[in-house]
């Protein structure tokens, strides 16, 4: 090894081989807890404690417990974050290491013992370890028994999170993060308990909706997966792993640094925060927290056995892991202190709304001090002097500046009138000045949805109501909805999306909901009062006048319990939220919804074209009835969408190309696509309606029909400001609702049509009998009765299907033990699944056919006859579970593509991606992908299709593939070897090669939940070479001594392939690894002795170079090895500019096998805004070297390039790269754009 060579390599160890044990601080002043300021609440924060001595405690627990005997911890809070038990968690009694394990947790129950305050246990990764959930209760229930004390583990066993409301000004948020790591499948049981949180995306919106109720307070969040650190689980590694990458003694100086190097990027552990499914909970965690407005979020969790602090872009995270084991750390860009040894951290909330954290070691017997940290600084307060004395009665106010509304007719004709008028309109309006309104409201907290900005307000009598702006937040949108993963908050603020969004915002008539009180109350629908006022700034809103006041608001009550007595609410025993209405009717049978009051309240919506009825849109009123059940009426609310117009051209244009877009509709005589404009609630129909027929809808719809008269409808517009009421725009919409009312049944019909193809039925989670009769060729009746004693009792669900209107029905007999039967004799071609649920269900089927049974494999199920059903046992979580939201659905992806470089001039392509949803998704049921090209300077033109179709092996999906390349298609070829000349004098068209190719062949993939995929090919392939005269291939090919050659070969390809990718952001990685490996065989059908195997592995890396992570060194090796020499040409291993030689041509090399390293060095630069969308550009030079082997050539040249170039992207919506490398062959430039849409 040359000295070049060593100091490269010195210099590699040094980049990854920062972390230490010892202390390390960002700043090098410490500052001074304020001792004298008045504590709300403290937090001692411990973590990773469970491996103690035998009959003593760890450093960490004995540092702990020797500072809290001075201190007075009657109101704090002492919390373990998780692995309470090294290394598998609590066994069972017998088993041998029990003893053991106990004593570790022993430790930990006698310091919490003498804590004065509350302890609070979570779970780590080690606690599942083992036996999983059994692990974690059997811990749980130690440690209650031993503190007597129920309420010492948080969350619920199984479940992810639980919250706490310490104070008005602290709240406290507990997390099983291991929960979202674990793989489902191998817990049938998980989330059996939760309430109301069955899957991931319901844990983000739960959580969603706790920052957004506690934004105004300090949130302490717990959890033992760190969102940010900088040790092991964080990619960083000291030098001595580079030598000893294992517990042993063993030095592997160059595997060693491979080991490390796979570790540090690649998350193949699911414990690392590099691994997939890892960073998906820290991108959604940390997106929701950065966009919630709640600016007083601490993180505080274990996991790595270091003690850190962490400050990224607004995200403050205490890692305090090292309560019984030690580490390495580092500082990196965002540390500002870590520690490699034992200790523990504790957190102070003071009452001024600051917050300190303070770090505290283990020295000479006794705790010692590391760090204080102002975490947080005290809140600015708004300044209430400034505030007028006296308003005024009324205010003339717009939504919008004129200025804002203001288009041109070309503009208008691209992007529509919409109500843009309106928005900019100025209305008269009542001052509201909160002390005098409803006798007096005060702010209690903000509050606001996906676009809306808003204030939760509350009068003497504990009645709620919102006050919401007119105007709403276009990048509050963006944020929410379209960019969950990635925080972009500030890039979109003040550019043309904004605007455009706030442009779209006016698709949606601004007072349109002051008109529907009266519409509702003729057709006996109940609604909320909505009143305008002009808010101005003022002393009740105290510090929200920050953000809130001088303009326009609207006023409505909250449907909840202290509006019970509201006439416009059916005055209802309760009201409860839709989420609990689905908890209630799962629990028990006596729980039932009005579904003509459900329908009706539907159908009244197409009226109105209010499209977005998802869910959280609705509330219920609950009534208790003699015979005790328990009747849900539905209380409509957020009336936001009524009258919706997405006029113009480009939505005109975006309906016909991309269905998603078919819900945004216009409001005018006829309702068009009833499928796509109920698309946000066709689940709840489905759901809530499940008994429901074709006549309950027609009922329902002819009950409007015959009661909206025009009087009614005439009457009701007159409830909007008289500056709207005159405005065209009024009589155009009462104009359209006469038509749509003559014409509600017809669109009903259209609606129930499509409606009815797909049927779901829900039993309970008590025992049940499920019927499914089968009356004749047409009827399916399938009832649902409670089981009693082993009796029929009470009717849950009953509903006869026509087979000419339901294609299948999806039957949930959810929890505990169920009994399945059929009857009659009927051949109907209605499908029927069955999904089993929970415990030991019984199936006893004579007349199977069309029915199919998905219920568990590994629990106990009692098949008694099967009747020729279909049984899928499977432990795939997603199909177990009842999810309302799960719905058939299909759409459709557009992504085009431009590009050149010199082989094939400019070149468009098109990539179209159609989705299809239906009940066995891994994720989807079906994906169709078709992908084509079309290159300029050689005319030629591919075509591929992919197909990929789920649950037809079980968790394997059936892979269908085909290719078809023109006859005009080129590829290059400059002979065998690695000694190849490229002529200069002779143009490029001397090289290329026409070759058409006709493709097919079937395979299965399996997608790994962490990153990993796995698929197994069989093709056919046919290729047919072009005799071009004055080409190289003809020259060499002399067609009367090969006349076969230029005739199309068959072949048969059957391979593997194993993938892995992994980066911490996809866009724009700064550590990431990819790991490919395809191999096969291919033998010429023609001809079955020429059959050769090949090997095509590939590796790659991403790993920042400077501790703020725009310095990036990107890294990949790949190569093909071609196993035997009975290949064509086109088959042979190849380098080139697309395969790892950028300054080459096109298959610039071939051989029987081929290696090709690249190196790049990427520089990128901060996020930028332009008047369009925000932009990230980055900068990268590197080089490439490779070459091939050929038999009997005897050749030791490599070759290499280098060059720069530079990328740009934007939010997920465009990734562009361009290129200019020099090898031997001369000077090359290429680009490639794509967009997605």
């Amino acid at each position: 090894m040359n000295k070049y060579n060593i100091l490269l390599l010195s210099a590699f160890l040094f980049l990854y081989s920062c972390a230490s044990f010892k202390p390390q601080y960002k700043e090098e002043k410490q500052v001074n807890f304020p001792t004298g300021q008045p504590i709300d609440r403290t937090f001692y924060l411990i973590g990773d404690v469970g491996l103690s001595p035998m009959g003593g405690k760890s450093d960490g627990l004995l540092a702990l417990e020797n500072y809290i005997k001075d201190q007075n911890t009657e109101n704090d809070h002492l919390i373990f974050l998780g692995d309470n038990i090294y290394p598998i968690g609590l066994p069972d009694e017998n088993d041998e290491f029990r003893p053991v394990a106990e004593n570790h947790l022993d430790a930990q129950i006698e310091v919490a013992k003498g804590f004065k305050g509350t302890t609070i246990f979570i779970p780590g990764n080690h606690d599942w370890y083992h036996e999983g959930i059994e692990n974690v209760e059997r811990e749980k229930d130690y440690i209650e028994k031993a503190l007597d004390n129920d309420q010492i583990w948080e969350p619920r066993v199984g479940c992810p999170l639980e919250t706490k409301e310490l104070s008005d000004s602290v709240h406290l948020i507990l997390i099983d993060s291991q929960w979202y790591l674990e793989q489902w499948d191998k817990h049938p049981t998980i989330n059996d308990d939760c309430d109301q949180i069955r899957t991931r995306e319901q844990f983000f919106l739960e959580l969603e909706g706790e920052f957004k109720k506690n934004q105004d307070k300090t949130i302490v969040f717990a959890l033992h997966h760190p969102l940010y650190t900088n040790g092991v689980h964080g990619g960083q590694y000291a030098a001595i792993k580079h030598l000893y990458p294992s517990q042993s003694d063993l030095p592997l100086p160059i595997l060693g640094s491979l080991a490390s190097l796979i570790r540090t990027s690649g998350g193949v552990s699911a414990q690392d925060k590099q691994n997939k499914r890892y960073q998906e909970m820290v991108d959604r965690i940390t997106t929701l927290a950065r966009a919630s407005k709640a600016p007083r979020i601490i993180f505080a969790s274990g996991h790595e056995h270091t003690l850190q602090y962490i400050e990224n872009d607004g995200i403050r995270q205490i890692v305090s892991g090292s309560g019984s084991k030690e580490s390495y750390a580092t500082l990196s860009n965002d540390g500002l202190f870590s520690y490699g040894g034992k200790g523990f951290a504790r957190l102070d909330i003071m009452k001024d709304g600051g917050s300190w954290v303070r770090y505290y070691g283990y020295e000479n017997g006794k705790e010692k001090l590391l760090f204080t940290h102002k975490a947080i600084e005290t809140p600015e307060t708004f300044d209430l002097e400034k505030l007028p004395v006296e308003y005024p009665a009324f205010a003339k106010a717009s939504i919008y500046d004129q200025e804002r509304v203001d288009k041109t007719e070309l503009y208008e004709s691209v992007w529509g009138t919409k109500y843009r008028e309106l928005y900019g309109t100025k209305i008269n309006a009542k001052v509201g000045i909160l002390d005098s309104i409803k006798g007096g409201l005060r702010v209690d907290r903000a509050g606001g949805g996906h676009q809306t900005r808003s204030l939760r307000l509350v009068d003497k009598d504990g009645k709620e109501y919102n006050l919401r702006a007119l105007k709403k937040s276009a990048v509050q949108f963006l944020q929410t909805v379209v960019f969950k993963e990635n925080d972009v908050t500030a890039s979109f603020e003040d550019t043309a999306t904004e605007d455009l969004l706030f442009d779209f915002y006016t698709a949606a008539h601004p007072y349109a909901a002051l008109t529907v009180g009266k519409l509702s109350d003729a057709v006996d629908i109940y609604h909320t009062n909505p009143e305008i006022y002009y808010v101005p700034k003022q002393p009740a809103l105290g510090d929200y006048n920050k953000e809130y006041g001088d303009e326009l608001f609207m006023l409505v009550e909250r449907p909840e319990e202290n509006h019970k007595d509201l006439e416009s609410f059916g005055k209802p025993d309760d009201i409860e939220s839709t989420a609990d209405v689905f908890e209630r009717l799962r629990r028990d049978e006596k729980y039932k919804i009005d579904e003509p009051a459900f329908v009706r309240a539907r159908v009244f919506d197409m009226l109105l074209g209010d499209w977005d009825r998802h869910q959280d849109q609705w509330r219920w009123g609950e009534y208790e009835l003699e015979d005790g059940t328990h009747l849900f009426k539905p209380i409509p609310r957020d009336r936001d969408q009524v009258f919706s117009n997405f006029d113009g051209a480009v939505f005109g244009a975006l309906r016909t190309m991309v269905g998603l877009t078919k819900q945004f509709a216009t409001y005018n005589d006829e309702l068009d696509n009833v499928k796509w404009f109920n698309s946000a609630a066709s689940y709840l129909d489905r759901s809530l309606a499940q008994n429901s027929d074709r006549e309950v809808w027609m009922a329902q719809a002819e009950f409007i029909q015959q009661n909206l008269t025009d009087q009614v409808i005439e009457e009701a517009f007159k409830d909007l400001p008289a500056e709207i009421y005159t405005h065209p725009s009024t009589a155009r919409i009462k104009k359209s609702m006469k038509i749509r009312r003559d014409n509600i049944v017809e669109v009903t019909e259209r609606y129930y049509n499509y409606l009815s193809d797909l049927a779901v039925l829900r039993a309970t989670d008590k025992d049940d009998f499920i019927i499914v009769d089968r009356i004749d060729d047409n009827r399916t009746k399938i009832s649902i009765y409670r089981n009693k004693d082993g009796e029929m009792a009470d009717l849950v669900a009953e509903r006869t299907y026509l087979a000419d209107e339901t294609n299948e029905v999806w039957v949930y007999a959810l929890d505990d033990d169920d009994i399945i039967r059929d009857q009659g004799n009927g051949k109907s071609t209605i499908k029927v699944r069955i999904i089993g649920g929970q415990n030991n269900d019984i199936y006893d089927l004579e007349n199977g056919d069309g029915i199919s049974i998905y219920d568990h494999k590994s629990k106990e199920n009692t098949f008694v006859n099967k009747g020729g059903a279909r049984i899928r046992l499977t432990d795939s979580y997603n199909t177990n579970l009842y999810n309302p939201k799960k719905d058939i659905k299909s759409f459709n992806v557009l992504a085009p593509a431009i590009g050149f470089n010199p082989d094939d001039g400019f070149k468009i392509g098109i990539q179209n991606i159609f989705t299809v949803q239906g009940f066995n998704r891994n994720p989807n049921t079906r994906t169709h992908k078709i992908t084509g090209g079309y290159y300029f300077a050689t005319q030629g033109y591919d075509i591929e299709y992919e197909g990929i179709f789920s649950g037809v092996f079980n968790d394997f999906n059936l892979l269908v593939k085909g290719r078809f390349a023109g006859p005009t298609f080129a590829e290059n070829f400059f002979g065998f070897g690695n000694e190849t000349e490229f002529d200069r004098d002779r143009d490029f068209d001397y090289n290329r090669v026409r070759i058409s190719e006709i493709s097919g062949g079937l395979g299965i993939l399996y997608r790994g939940e962490y990153g990993s995929n796995l698929r197994a090919d069989l093709e056919v392939q046919g290729f047919e070479v072009e005799n071009n005269s004055n080409r190289f291939i003809t020259d060499l090919v002399d067609p009367d001594s090969n006349p076969n050659f230029y005739e199309r070969k068959w072949f048969a390809d059957v391979s593997g392939n194993y993938n892995y990718e992994s980066y911490d952001n996809p866009l724009n990685p700064t550590r990431g690894m990819l790991f490919d490996l395809t191999t096969g065989a291919t033998i010429n059908t023609d001809d079955t002795d020429r059959i050769f195997g090949y090997i095509k592995p590939k590796l790659g890396f991403h790993n920042a170079l400077n501790t703020n992570r725009d310095l990036v060194l990107k890294t990949l090796v790949q190569g093909t090895f071609n196993l035997g020499d009975d290949y064509e040409f086109y088959q042979g291993a190849q380098i080139g500019q697309d395969t790892g030689l950028r300054g080459y041509r096109n298959e610039r090399f071939t051989g029987d096998s081929a290696l090709a390293g690249s190196a790049d060095v990427r520089y990128s630069f901060k996020k930028f805004k332009t008047g369009l969308i925000p932009l990230q550009m980055g900068v990268f030079a590197g080089g490439d070297v490779g070459r091939v082997w050929y038999d009997n050539e005897s050749s030791d040249r490599w070759y290499n390039d280098y060059g720069l170039g530079f990328w740009v992207n934007s939010a997920e919506a465009i990734g562009a790269t361009f290129n200019l490398f020099n090898g031997s062959d001369g000077l090359r430039f290429s680009f490639q754009v794509g967009f997605n849409f």
